[in-house]
């Protein structure tokens, strides 16, 4: 079993698709940073696609834009189309009923 600090592979684009920072894994719990807006979101993608039961610590827009920021990063220093204090990740993808 895992401890809590290998976590799963998320990608950058994942990172930024799905609004979530990875903290630790803790046997079939993943602690992740995420907003109260993307945290369903959030949940349903470590759920769906890597198969754990997410545990999430909600912070700030502008928290999260800059853990992801940090931890993430796009060439150019930012993610396109989203800027902190307006975090906004658009429209979902395509497949994504958003439920």
């Amino acid at each position: 079993m895992k401890d809590s600090h290998d976590t799963p592979s998320i990608g950058r684009r994942q990172a930024w698709q799905f609004a979530v920072v990875p903290l630790g894994r803790h046997g079939d719990e993943l602690e992740v940073l995420s907003t109260a807006t993307h945290a369903a979101r959030a949940m349903r993608f470590i759920e769906r696609v890597l198969g754990l039961r997410p545990r999430v610590r909600l912070v700030s827009e502008q928290a999260l834009f800059e853990a992801l920021r940090v931890r993430f990063p796009f060439e150019g220093g930012e993610h396109p189309g989203v800027r902190p204090g307006s975090f906004d990740l658009g429209q979902a993808p395509l497949g994504d009923s958003g439920d």
